[in-house]
């Protein structure tokens, strides 16, 4: 299974990237946005990014100084899957997890950031109380 509880679909080579179904909930693209997943139309006037996943030996051959380089380029987007998405029209699509999301407004990001924050701290402590548990 993925790094995340979504299921992931691959996209059929009989299918268009239109009716591909969504994997991620979030994703921070290098273009300084952060872009939600929409199942059936953003909401008006939003930003899209469309993207499709790099697979770990791509991730490996580019390097943190070529997916830097390639970023200052074009948007890629973290997802919140771990997944590096790269903005639809860059790479081959076939076979690639798809991302498609629109831009969050201030407010929805100040939002999302504060509860990820809040989510990531309660794991954390989780974490630290079952470590001590089991040690003693």
């Amino acid at each position: 299974m993925s790094r995340n509880s979504t299921p992931k679909k691959k996209i059929p080579e009989s299918e268009t990237a239109e009716s591909a179904e969504l994997a991620t909930a979030f994703a921070l693209a290098s273009d300084g946005e952060l872009y939600f997943t929409f199942e059936s139309a953003p909401p008006p006037g939003r930003a899209v990014f469309v993207g499709y996943a790099l697979r770990s030996d791509e991730v490996r051959r580019f390097g943190i100084g070529g997916l830097l380089l390639w970023a200052l380029v074009q948007p890629l987007a973290l997802g919140s899957d771990g997944c590096i998405y790269v903005r639809e029209g860059f790479i081959d699509a076939e076979g690639r997890d798809v991302f498609r999301g629109f831009a969050a407004t201030s407010e929805e990001a100040t939002r999302a950031a504060e509860e990820i924050h809040r989510v990531a701290s309660n794991v954390t402590v989780e974490v630290f109380a079952r470590k001590r548990a089991a040690v003693a």
